[in-house]
């Protein structure tokens, strides 16, 4: 199994086992678990996770840990290759996700109504 980088404006409703679909305006890469099951995973990155074009193979860090779906699936994508890891502790899943909340959270400014009602506008009226 050989994921491939796809350079996409928008991601595909049906997804392509094999295939990292990557929105770089948005920061979201996009695959199905590798495992079969047909889990679609989303990334969000800088946030959590880098994806690289590797040759037109997709490499993704840090490790990508499939915690929301049944199958519990966690590897690593070097050029394509999915190369498996150990599963995970529930506590170590818990605590790994508080983590990435509370950086998340820190990492978001915050606005008063009028900034908020700003933004809105601006994006009404860009100029």
């Amino acid at each position: 199994m050989i994921y491939r980088y796809q350079s996409v404006e928008k991601t595909p409703t049906l997804l392509q086992s094999e295939v990292v679909y990557v929105n770089e305006e948005f920061e979201i890469a996009t695959l199905l678990c590798p495992c079969g099951c047909n889990h679609k995973i989303v990334l969000l990155y800088p946030d959590g996770h880098l994806v690289i074009n590797d040759g037109g193979f997709a490499t993704v860090k840090p490790s990508i840990g499939v915690w929301d779906a049944p199958c519990r699936s966690h590897f690593f994508l070097n050029s394509g290759t999915v190369d498996w890891c150990n599963s995970w502790s529930e506590e170590r899943i818990k605590s790994s996700m508080r983590m990435q909340r509370d950086r998340h959270v820190e990492a978001q400014p915050i606005l008063t109504w009028y900034q908020v009602f700003k933004r809105w506008l601006a994006r009404l009226n860009p100029f």
